[in-house]
């Protein structure tokens, strides 16, 4: 028996597959740019505005912790530059409040709900996420204490500004807390490196190989309780269904 209290979650392909949703976030995205700016379409196609964005990060590499920003300062400066002028920045405004609806369109993995449901009984559950989903308008995060984004704190995971405010939220020392997401770096060894347990979510076909780092790995969301429970105890790392 260990003595966790708290359990922080990752979100995007933890608690969902997130590539679906982002594609149609995406077509959302230029649907409505071809309207507002017709003339930044004529010369861009979608793949061309994700590329300038791409491009756009390597001038102003601070906005990798902020990725809301990211997308609409890189759009509006390309609006600007094909001649949408001083509407650019409310264009960039308008269509990113439609791509940000759309990204929230997530469906989780089997069995998700049910077990944040069953753990949230007798822990406190954080989100922490580089991304920008918004636990407050998705239906799973009515299980959660609170929720918390890289682009409140001008920092993403793995470094240690998210683990430490979940761990004051939830009034816990390291040892008290698991993480659990599917990135090895991000996720596996920045709780790590605080004193975290770890879980390593691999519920995706992208997903990578199991770190020894971790101190677990799941490919069911129906294998968490008995992980969590069995943290601390030597040789377990997998509890099969």
């Amino acid at each position: 028996m260990n003595d966790v209290k708290l359990i922080c979650f990752d979100l995007d392909d933890t608690l969902w597959p997130v590539s679906t949703t982002i594609k149609q976030a995406e077509a959302v995205f230029f649907e409505h740019l071809q309207k507002l700016a017709p003339k930044l379409t004529a010369q861009y196609s979608q793949d061309a505005i994700r590329a300038h964005r791409l491009d756009y990060l390597k001038h102003y590499p601070e906005l990798r912790h902020n990725i809301s920003a990211w997308r609409r300062e890189s759009l509006t400066a390309l609006l600007k530059s094909s001649g949408h002028g001083l509407h650019s920045e409310s264009i960039a405004e308008e269509v990113f409040i439609h791509f940000l609806e759309a990204r929230q369109l997530v469906t989780p993995f089997d069995h998700c709900e049910t077990t944040l449901e069953a753990l949230s009984k007798n822990y406190q559950l954080i989100g922490l996420t580089n991304g920008n989903a918004d636990l407050a308008r998705i239906a799973v995060g009515q299980h959660f204490t609170a929720y918390f984004r890289a682009e409140e704190f001008g920092a993403s995971k793995p470094e240690p500004a998210l683990f430490k405010k979940a761990l004051e939220v939830a009034n816990c020392s390291p040892h008290q807390a698991v993480h659990i997401g599917d990135h090895i770096e991000d996720d596996i060894g920045g709780a790590k490196a605080l004193g975290f347990y770890t879980l390593q979510a691999r519920l995706t076909a992208k997903a990578p190989l199991p770190s020894d780092e971790a101190d677990g790995h799941f490919d069911d969301w129906r294998q968490l309780p008995e992980l969590i429970k069995g943290l601390g105890k030597p040789a377990l790392k997998n509890i099969l269904i």
